[in-house]
């Protein structure tokens, strides 16, 4: 009798499991369920990185189309480091992470893999241009550091002789571990190859004389239970994505938004952003944020007019952060010149005078690149180049098809065609890119600032 109702027993838990509301179902049902796929991820170019208000990266990208296909909304939530990234993963705070990760074997036995989406491979970034692995050894009196939690340690454990006393790990990104290596205040790390040749366009010094790991494959990471459905769904949608080539589409965005900027340009640059950067910046951004403009482009037309100097001043006596003219100050309401809060304040009024006088018909990003040719080099000697470009067959409203004839404003010979006069186009030109290259550059630096928090809602 005892044993009849101890299996009687066992059969109403078992029904009551089965039956249950609270049954666990596999991920896949939970997030079909709740409508929201959960993507965690580091800033960067290649897994997720926001350009006003596009969003590029090919992970990115390829999660937003397997989501709309599945009638879900992509939620984004950023971390700061890998070791925030793979405790969310493991603690179900998200569902799918990316960031660029690497398969490894010690990955694979806390994770599971998707199908690969990229190959690349770890490479050893210097200041030192060396050519072959047997100089590796030298490295061991040599300063270096690596993003901690990640692959790159992973393979500093098998790599033979290789034992340097003086290597740390860090919570700093990539680009501040290169930046530590062009200043040499580091003497190497390791990097994705990938992103060390991102990188290598512009900042200097930095060289990849040695690829230290064979190709390792690139994918999303998954819990290591309950995953199988969404694994098998997100492996048949990177199947697709494979054979139709949209994942090299995607990467070929990338590139559109990769700074172009000489290489002379970015050693000032990146040292004003350690030097002036930081005495400006709470002016800049309290200024931005008060005014509704973008941070990046502020930061960017103030560092393009006077390197943030807050007391420069030129031969024809413009003055202060932004340079304005004695007139234009005076018609902004500015009484100091000098005073960075007040010439932040001029600049993004003065800006704003030039750009609500192009046509409305011209929309972004060309109404902002002839705004800020207005700004330099006036606005109607922008009218000037715009009706060259027009009486060329060209259209007069696009940037690109404008700039060649503002250049042709520096030539005396056509001078009775303006009817505004010669003015120096050419210089009005560079300043535009220049801007626009220093805006990525800043929209960088500013998204790597800023804190990363956990979305409250999914804690």
């Amino acid at each position: 009798m005892p044993k009849l109702l101890n299996k009687f027993t066992a059969f109403i838990l078992l029904s009551i499991l089965l039956l249950s509301p609270f049954t666990i179902n596999n991920q896949w049902d939970l997030i079909q369920r709740k409508g929201i796929l959960k993507y965690g991820t580091r800033t960067s170019l290649l897994s997720y990185f926001e350009v006003g208000e596009k969003v590029v990266g090919y992970e990115y990208r390829l999660l937003e189309d397997f989501a709309k296909i599945h009638n879900l909304k992509l939620k984004i939530i950023k971390f700061k480091n890998n070791g925030d990234l793979l405790q969310a993963l493991k603690r179900g705070k998200i569902d799918v992470a990316g960031g660029h990760l690497s398969v490894t074997k010690e990955r694979s036995k806390r994770f599971s893999f998707s199908s690969p989406i990229s190959v690349t491979a770890i490479d050893l970034v210097t200041h030192f241009d060396y050519r072959n692995q047997e100089e590796l050894k030298n490295f061991e009196s040599l300063k270096g550091a690596l993003i901690s939690n990640s692959s790159y340690e992973e393979l500093l454990q098998e790599i033979p002789d290789f034992n340097p006393e003086l290597l740390e790990s860090t919570d700093y990104s990539l680009f501040d571990l290169f930046r530590k290596v062009n200043k040499r205040e580091i003497d190497y790390t390791f990097a994705d190859s990938q992103i060390a040749n991102i990188y290598r366009n512009f900042i200097p010094g930095i060289y990849q004389p040695i690829q230290l790991s064979p190709n390792e494959n690139i994918a999303f990471m998954v819990s290591k239970y309950r995953s199988h459905a969404l694994l098998n769904e997100l492996n048949q949608f990177i199947k697709f994505t494979v054979t139709t080539d949209t994942i090299k589409s995607y990467k070929a965005e990338i590139l559109e938004h990769l700074p172009q900027i000489d290489i002379a340009d970015t050693v000032t640059f990146f040292d004003k952003l350690q030097t002036q950067w930081p005495e400006i910046k709470n002016d800049v951004i309290a200024v931005a944020t008060n005014l509704d403009f973008d941070p990046a482009l502020l930061a960017a037309i103030s560092y393009q007019e006077s390197h943030w100097n807050t007391n420069a001043v030129s031969i024809t006596g413009v003055k202060g952060l932004m340079m304005l003219t004695e007139s234009t100050a005076e018609e902004m309401n500015v009484t100091d010149r000098t005073d960075p809060v007040e010439s932040l304040i001029g600049g993004v009024k003065y800006f704003r005078k030039m750009k609500a006088k192009i046509p409305k018909r011209i929309f972004e990003p060309d109404r902002t690149l002839f705004a800020l040719a207005a700004y330099n080099v006036g606005f109607g000697h922008l009218e000037d180049a715009r009706i060259l470009a027009q009486r060329a067959g060209k259209n007069p409203d696009i940037w690109l098809e404008v700039e060649p004839y503002l250049e042709k404003l520096n030539n005396p010979a056509i001078a009775h065609e303006l009817k505004y006069g010669v003015a120096d186009g050419k210089t009005a030109v560079i300043y535009v890119n220049n801007i626009m290259t220093f805006k990525q550059l800043m929209t960088w630096k500013l998204q790597k600032e800023r804190k990363v928090e956990y979305d409250q809602s999914y804690m």
